[in-house]
């Protein structure tokens, strides 16, 4: 065979390894994009109904007793909610504690 051939083939067979490493580059980088913005998307809704169910509970703390405040649960599975009371010159405080119940790193944290 001919050195101009094999080198044509040793070419475009380099050529064809390139652009195959640089589309496969680019759409790992799209893929990647595409799950980490579902994600924040995911955690924005769950920070956003934590502060839903917050808002809740101070209304909730503001037109009941507190034994009833203390036994309150939510209705939502993905949220577990904690609440405790103490006396601070003579008026009922409350720590306040909403997290989520699987591993996302959604919590609030409030004392009222």
């Amino acid at each position: 065979m001919d050195n101009k051939v094999i080198s044509k083939k040793s070419f475009s067979l380099f050529i064809t390894i390139i652009l195959v490493m640089i589309f496969a580059a680019l759409s790992i980088s799209i893929v990647e994009t595409k799950v980490t913005s579902s994600n924040i998307d995911k955690l924005k809704y769950l920070n956003l109904q934590a502060n839903i169910h917050l808002e809740y509970v101070k209304e909730y703390i503001s037109t009941h007793t507190t034994d009833e405040v203390l036994s309150l649960n939510l209705d939502d599975s993905r949220f577990d909610l904690s609440i405790s009371s103490f006396e601070e010159n003579n008026i009922s405080k409350y720590h306040i504690y909403i997290k989520t119940i699987d591993e996302t790193p959604i919590s609030i944290y409030l004392i009222l």
